[in-house]
């Protein structure tokens, strides 16, 4: 779980589950009453949008280390 706001789509990257399967997720902490939403958010700050790219440059470090 996140204490930032994050989309549909980083939270389906991130927790390797199908787009379905978070939505229902999202739909029971909703119904309890435990999110927060924004509509069309922009990332907190311009790293916060590069993440995956510093997700993808670590593992292409540790592949070229371990090569």
């Amino acid at each position: 779980m996140s204490h930032r706001h994050v989309s549909v789509a980083q939270l389906v990257e991130t927790s390797g589950l199908r787009r379905s399967e978070v939505r229902q997720f999202l739909g029971m902490l909703g119904a309890e009453h435990l999110l927060t939403e924004r509509e069309g958010a922009e990332p907190d700050s311009l790293f916060g949008s590069l993440r995956p790219l510093g997700g993808w440059l670590r593992r292409a470090f540790a592949d070229a280390r371990h090569s």
